[in-house]
């Protein structure tokens, strides 16, 4: 219907344009063109008329404009504003109703979700001021239906969710008393059946073991059905392992029939590789799975043939893998001699030779010697008669074999200063006297240092000192490298260690940035080294599987999540429950987001 509202003379004279009403919409139009336009969709103030000098006028209002018109035709002024109040009323009642919906679905329905805070303030703010519109309003009013609704929102506003959600709460466990006796064994603590019936948007039950969270598990999920807040299909409870999956299953199926709740279907329990395998297939993605996961003796095996390749490519990283086993300790870094005598205690410096040494330092020299064929005795006496001589019983760090040639490795920085637990002054005073002793006795000392460790010239300055004696390094064969390894079980223990971390780097979706950020954190010696060598490790991994067509179980949730991101799925679950977060990873993490932002 259209209703057209035109100047009086004065307007007409003025030339102003007429105003015409018509689809919830006011158009001023001026020679045939719009000129300006007011929608009445959403406004909830009404149109109203005033008194003018020349003439009644029309006022026009919405929340953030107001429009007044004047010099407007009194004859037909009164009903073109009761034609606009009309649709005006019939669009808030209808606003009112929907509203009301929405409010009383967040609010007193469900749990007030910190997602739907803002847009219940907001519905509240936008009926309060209908209410305050309409309440001295005599020519239009609402119905008693919406006053109602009004006047329930009213009580409301202003919004304090911190209320809404404690009334809430006192509702439904009263009125659910029943229920939350008899859904377990025993009947739920006040603390269960809170998290029962808290669904925020995020949900941490947070208790010690053995305290009842699979009870509220099993609880929340029949709760959820029983209410009709959702239906079985559309809840997902995510189990750590096939054990938990097969509980949760037989326990929710056995609460459910002794409650008398009857179940045409069930939500959907499963463990995360069971779910990634089942939305991979549904997506037509290869599901085989590779031998690495069905043997791990076959995932070691695989490890150690990579060792030796990328060993023999360049046989200068043995030293980085032997820096894997031992890891370098500072022993400035020790403020007492209990401290460092517990960390000799704890730890065994085991040279590839198969000589238990003192320190780090005395192991990175022993292997160093070994590796270049230079033979040598650990703390071999020094000759008899001469240890006789000086009182005391001088075993040098190492005796190059058949030579007059010895090395002592002194622990002192470059200012002289040793280990918090040794006296300095007499340090250097021993210091002195085996320097002197060599020279008496006219053998050779090559002392190393402390320092030179710390400055990371110690073995190329090592390497100098010895040529220049004549000593010459001639670097071990990569087989007889490889045979000293094994023998010493070191390939085993690097390949069960690497296996761990290659299982780390999957699950936490590692790249070699965040392996160096994380081994700096550790104090990890050579950071960057060993990232690069782990990072290795994985792409050839990665391209093993890629060889063999077959996926790891890490993939079914890597791989899952990127179906899930790429729309190949949508997930229609309304509520996902996981237990034992606490030992989620970062990929699992990852792929419950995914899911979640693709449902909302």
């Amino acid at each position: 219907m259209q209703k057209t509202l035109s100047r009086n003379i004065i307007g007409r004279l003025l030339g102003l344009s007429e105003l015409t009403y018509e689809d919830d919409e006011i158009r001023f139009i001026h020679k045939g063109s719009v000129t300006e336009s007011f929608s009445l969709k959403n406004t909830v103030f009404l149109a109203k008329r005033k008194q003018g000098v020349l003439g009644e006028k029309l006022i026009l209002a919405s929340e953030n404009r107001t429009r007044s018109v004047g010099l407007l035709n009194s004859a037909v002024l009164k009903d073109f504003v009761d034609t606009v109040n009309e649709k005006i009323v019939e669009n808030i009642e209808r606003k009112v109703s929907e509203n009301h919906h929405l409010i009383e679905n967040l609010v007193t329905k469900e749990y007030l979700r910190d997602s739907n805070i803002k847009r219940v303030s907001e519905l509240c703010y936008e009926s309060s001021a209908i209410y305050s519109n309409f309440k001295g309003s005599k020519s239009h009013t609402l119905s008693d239906d919406s006053i109602r609704k009004l006047s329930f929102i009213k009580a409301l506003t202003p919004f304090n969710a911190a209320k809404v959600r404690s009334d809430f709460e006192d509702s439904i466990l009263k009125s659910r008393k029943a229920f939350y006796d008899k859904v377990e064994s025993n009947p739920l603590t006040t603390e269960q059946r809170l998290a029962v019936v808290r669904s925020n948007d995020r949900n941490m039950v947070l208790a010690a073991a053995g305290t009842g969270k699979t009870s509220v598990i099993v609880a929340k999920c029949l709760d959820i059905i029983d209410r009709g807040i959702a239906k079985p299909s559309e809840i997902l409870v995510l189990a750590y392992n096939k054990a938990a999956a097969s509980e949760l299953q037989e326990r929710l199926s056995d609460k459910a029939r002794k409650i008398g709740m009857e179940l045409d279907e069930v939500p959907q329990i499963s463990t995360f590789h069971a779910l990634g395998k089942k939305l991979l297939r549904d997506s037509g993605v290869s599901t085989y799975l590779s031998v690495f996961t069905e043997d791990e003796l076959k995932l070691k095996s695989w490890i150690t043939e990579w060792i030796t390749g990328y060993i023999k490519e360049n046989i200068s990283r043995v030293n980085v893998m032997l820096g894997l086993t031992t890891q370098p300790v500072d022993p400035f870094d020790f403020k007492t001699k209990a401290e460092y005598e517990r960390y000799y205690r704890d730890n065994e410096f085991r040279t590839l030779n198969n000589e238990r040494v003192k320190g780090y330092q005395e192991l990175t020299i022993a292997n160093f010697l070994y590796l270049n064929q230079i033979p040598y005795e650990y703390e071999a006496p020094y000759v008899t008669k001469r240890r006789i001589d000086i009182g005391f019983d001088y075993k040098p760090d190492f005796h190059i074999s058949n030579t007059n040639i010895y090395i002592e490795h002194f622990g002192i920085d470059r200012n002289g200063k040793t280990r918090a637990d040794i006296e300095a002054i007499q340090y250097a005073d021993s210091m002195v006297k085996k320097m002197a002793l060599h020279k008496e006795y006219e053998t050779v000392l090559i002392d190393t240092y402390h320092y030179e460790w710390c400055e990371e010239t110690l073995l190329p300055n090592l390497t100098a000192k010895l040529a220049s004696y004549g000593i010459e390094l001639s670097p071990m064969s990569p087989d007889d490298i490889f045979k000293t390894l094994n023998e010493s079980g070191q390939i085993a223990s690097w390949s069960d260690l690497l296996k761990t971390a290659l299982q780390s780097i999957r699950i936490e979706q590692l790249d070699q940035s965040a392996i160096t950020q994380r081994l700096t954190k550790a104090k990890i010696s050579m950071p960057k080294e060993v990232a690069r060598l782990l990072t290795d490790l994985h792409d050839a991994y990665k391209g093993e599987l890629t060889k063999q067509n077959t996926i790891d179980f890490d993939d079914m949730i890597l791989r899952a999540t990127e179906v899930v991101l790429n729309a190949s799925f949508k997930p229609e679950w309304k509520y996902i429950l996981v237990d034992e977060f606490q030992d989620i990873s970062e990929s699992r993490m990852t792929f419950i987001r995914a899911l979640i932002d693709k449902v909302n």
